[in-house]
């Protein structure tokens, strides 16, 4: 989910006077303000807290530069540089015709997998592994079992570990053509024309770049992907028979369907359009949210599992956009809070259609790992209350203080959603940033870990604050979670 869907900094304008009418009287208004703390109370609070020295160096470099994510992608990269090794090294009959073979196979194989760890059933059937250990294990362990949804590492790694190697491949078909030992011209066509969609690929999935034009992004990652996996059949055909005009019919790598490449090539093309073969139209009925155009509330009547996202788009091939679910009450359907927080968003709060795309299955995400712990703070800022309560409803086994920040929150997102986070919490703080202004969200976070004797900390919140607040708790040896915004 991208960052800015869940900040909640500003209210846009509209034209219609209609859309300022308030929805709540003065007096239902203040009987919500009277359940959650008022401005001098969560500075009295505040003024209680004092946090914890953070541990040494070695904990502040095991969770910066070498987080589980990180950790992951390293140990993809020197799985694929071992495998490098033996292969190269390796002696053979043949000089170049299994080399080339092994090489075509270790590319397949990373792309295969770079493509199967995003598929919405693999990622479920992991976290859902995962929910299978009871409280009764080891604390230790299911913190780690809970930094699962770190799992894009896995798909980072191997992704450039694919482009590497596709790159040496390419590099010895060059001097394959050089040499004259491959004489066809077509091959190198289709080499160099792959090699710079994978490479522009990986220089636009840079962390920076991604966040800065993320739906630039989203189209080369989409139609480049699709456009190598196009051109390796016509490649994995002429390499074949460039092999078997070098090193006879009956050498390695001369037979297609002999390739490793081949059939892993099947299976990747078979999971990229897996998610696109459920392609449909979800069927909306929209409820404003509270006063202004700051948040809308889709309906839909698909039957959901409970903790799980959607991917809703306009059309099929522009921006996809994700949000949590929060099924109803009578398990027929659920509904999507959507805030204002860019111009897609803003469309969909001023004039929502009738129907979105979505596509594939929702899948579930990090606030579902919450259900490993028997007591967890839940802390969130505007519209993140949407996934929280998605989640937060539906594992009554574990027990979630809330802690949450939004302009004048009643008023903003109407009585339903207030209410159904008291059901979840009666004692939840709540902090009207209008009437108190914002407020040291980690140090409160912290207070209510302590006094709950919770186990973890969990934040859905905007970018900046949640990987602030995850800092924060993780150096001083406190399990906490929230998004990490790789994709």
């Amino acid at each position: 989910m991208a960052s800015g869907e869940l900040e909640m900094d500003s209210y846009h304008t509209m034209d219609d006077p209609a859309e300022f009418e308030t929805l709540l009287g003065d007096s239902e208004y203040a009987d919500f303000k009277d359940s959650a703390p008022d401005a001098p109370q969560v500075d009295h609070l505040l003024s209680h807290i004092t946090l914890p020295p953070r541990s040494p160096l070695l904990r502040y470099a095991r969770y910066t530069v070498f987080g589980v994510y990180r950790r992951i992608f390293l140990a993809v990269f020197i799985i694929n540089i071992w495998q490098g090794h033996r292969i190269i090294t390796m002696k053979r009959r043949s000089k170049y015709s299994p080399l080339l073979v092994d090489i075509s196979t270790a590319f397949a194989l990373n792309l295969f997998v770079a493509v199967l760890i995003r598929q919405d059933y693999i990622i479920n059937l992991l976290f859902k592994i995962c929910w299978l250990v009871p409280f009764a294990a080891p604390l230790r362990l299911r913190r780690s079992l809970a930094k699962m949804y770190e799992y894009g590492g896995l798909h980072s790694g191997a992704a450039v570990c694919s482009v590497l190697w596709f790159s040496l491949l390419s590099a010895i078909l060059v001097w394959e053509f050089i040499t004259i030992r491959i004489a066809d011209p077509l091959i190198m066509l289709c080499t160099f024309t792959v090699m710079c969609i994978l490479w522009t690929m990986l220089i636009t999935a840079y962390p920076q770049f991604r966040s800065w034009k993320h739906n630039s992004f989203e189209v080369i990652h989409r139609f480049g992907g699709w456009i190598v996996l196009g051109l390796f059949w016509p490649q994995l055909w002429l390499f074949t028979r460039a092999l078997g005009h070098q090193a006879g019919p009956s050498s390695p790598g001369a037979v297609l369907h002999k390739l490793p490449a081949f059939w892993l090539l099947i299976a990747s093309c078979f999971h990229v359009a897996l998610p696109w073969i459920r392609l449909r139209r979800l069927k909306i009925l929209p409820e404003r949210l509270g006063v202004g155009v700051h948040a809308i509330r889709l309906h839909h009547q698909e039957r959901v599992a409970n903790c799980v996202v959607y991917r809703i788009a306009d059309t099929p091939l522009k921006e996809w956009h994700s949000f949590a679910c929060i099924p109803s009450d009578d398990g027929n359907g659920g509904s999507l809070i959507v805030s204002n927080a860019g111009d897609w968003t803003r469309r969909a709060i001023n004039n929502p259609k009738k129907a979105y795309y979505t596509r594939g299955i929702p899948t579930v995400g990090v606030l579902c790992m919450a259900q490993l712990f028997r007591r967890v703070i839940i802390v969130t800022t505007g519209s993140g209350i949407g996934p929280c309560l998605g989640t937060m409803m539906n594992i009554p086994a574990t027990k979630c203080r809330v802690l949450w920040s939004a302009p004048e929150p009643r008023h903003t997102f109407g009585d339903e959603i207030c209410d159904k986070v008291l059901d979840v919490d009666p004692q939840a703080v709540i902090i009207d940033t209008h009437a108190a202004g914002r407020k040291d969200l980690v140090t409160l976070a912290y207070g209510m870990y302590v006094e709950e004797k919770a186990e973890a900390i969990f934040c859905v919140s905007n970018k900046a604050l949640t990987k602030h607040l995850v800092y924060e708790m993780e150096s001083r040896g406190i399990p906490a979670f929230g998004p990490i915004w790789d994709s």
